[in-house]
């Protein structure tokens, strides 16, 4: 039975980067009701005044993902509201070789994109069994193949991957959806812990249209959703022509 997203209460992680807006608005557009949450002020107050534009309702606050006391204290009372679907998306990234890369920021990125993702999983767990909602975490091709000059970020998504997928055998009266983009046009992709600039890769996915495809996916209640072409294929070489994969991977990297 397809899931039907009128009225239903969702909330996201890392709201106001390129793809949480677009998952807002993609959410939003079907009737869903967004509560977000970020640590960029700016981009909140961009994105609220976006999804204003379009008349969804919505509440986008800022929060530290990685404080969990904070977290506690925000999610406290949408638990007793009631909560359809929670995304995990909020991600940081690290762009260096594993010997530049100073284990301060290594665990930073671990923090955001691991324990964010759980601390927000565990405290909404009851809530989204009693409405049997969605869970849907926003892996990467490095949540299942190596991506150069990633450590961080890679072994970050991999237990983020590990996680999720595991819990689903836990969890039957949830839809658990993991998402492995490749490259996406994302704020994500600008920036790193650092706040270096990261280059742009050719081929990149719109998050618009990255957006689109993950609501799909949680209305037709999939597992895993790989986008675009190149997810597939890159988990297809992985798994059968590793030395090619790692040939193209340093190519593109």
């Amino acid at each position: 039975m397809r899931r039907n997203l009128t009225g239903k209460t969702f909330i996201i992680t890392g709201a106001a980067g390129g793809l949480g807006r677009a998952l807002c608005l993609a959410l939003g557009q079907r009737g869903a009701k967004i509560v977000g949450f970020d640590a960029d002020v700016k981009a909140i107050q961009e994105t609220s005044a976006s999804l204003a534009r379009e008349r969804i309702e919505h509440r986008i606050e800022v929060l530290d993902i990685t404080n969990a006391k904070a977290v506690r204290r925000a999610l406290k009372p949408l638990t007793k509201e009631g909560v359809d679907g929670v995304i995990l998306n909020a991600g940081i990234t690290r762009i260096a070789p594993f010997s530049e890369t100073p284990f301060e920021e290594f665990v930073r990125v671990i923090e955001v994109n691991v324990f964010g993702a759980v601390i927000f999983a565990r405290e909404l767990l009851t809530a989204l069994r009693d409405r049997k909602g969605a869970l849907v975490g926003i892996s990467s091709v490095s949540g299942f193949a190596p991506l150069q000059n990633r450590t961080a970020y890679s072994a970050s998504k991999h237990a983020l991957s590990g996680f999720l997928e595991t819990l689903r055998s836990e969890e039957s009266a949830l839809d658990i959806t993991v998402v492995y983009p490749s490259f996406l046009e994302s704020a994500i992709r600008s920036r790193s812990v650092d706040g270096r600039e990261v280059k742009k890769n050719k081929g990149v996915l719109a998050t618009q249209d990255a957006a689109e495809r993950i609501v799909k996916a949680i209305i037709c209640r999939k597992k895993r959703l790989y986008m675009p072409f190149q997810s597939r294929l890159a988990k297809l070489l992985w798994n059968f022509a590793p030395g090619f994969y790692m040939r193209l991977m340093k190519r593109r990297a």
